[in-house]
């Protein structure tokens, strides 16, 4: 009984290791996988090129929809856009997090700040809604405006 497992096992060892060198020995024949013509994959053949027109050279310049303007209307928009951007508020985002929602925007000075309704962006004007993409603000005289997510960029 003692002899007769390993034996067992050296017989199982060699016919695993006969069967491998069997198959090394004698190879199956190549004509067997040779690759018929429905089998070859191939590259296929580049596509022909696309056409395409250059773009013109002031397409950042300006908001879809909204027509270039001339380089005289583009400088005073430029200009104007500048001024109100040195002396204004911009909405920078509109954050909810379980609560209700609050603004992030950068004051006149570069600092950001998390508003929410009712409070004051200065001291004329107060948050009075918040929407997806708009801040709208209320004076004290009663006039209302709103600070845009998205504002139409400035002309360069």
């Amino acid at each position: 009984m003692k002899l007769r497992l390993p034996l067992l096992s050296l017989l199982a060892a060699a016919l695993v290791i006969g069967l491998f060198l069997v198959g090394y020995l004698w190879p199956v024949s190549q004509a067997d996988f040779a690759e018929t013509a429905e089998d070859q994959w191939r590259w296929s053949a580049s596509a022909p090129p696309v056409a395409e027109r250059p773009l013109p050279g002031n397409l950042t310049s300006f908001w879809p929809g909204k027509k270039p303007l001339s380089s005289a209307e583009q400088a005073a928009a430029a200009a104007a856009a500048a001024e109100g951007a040195r002396h204004d508020w911009m909405l920078i985002g509109i954050i909810r997090q379980g609560g209700p929602p609050s603004a992030v925007v950068l004051d006149p000075e570069g600092k950001l700040l998390t508003l929410s309704i009712g409070d004051r962006l200065d001291e004329q004007r107060e948050i009075t809604a918040l929407r997806a993409t708009t801040l709208i603000w209320q004076d004290a005289k009663g006039a209302t405006g709103e600070l845009q997510l998205y504002p139409e960029p400035a002309m360069p």
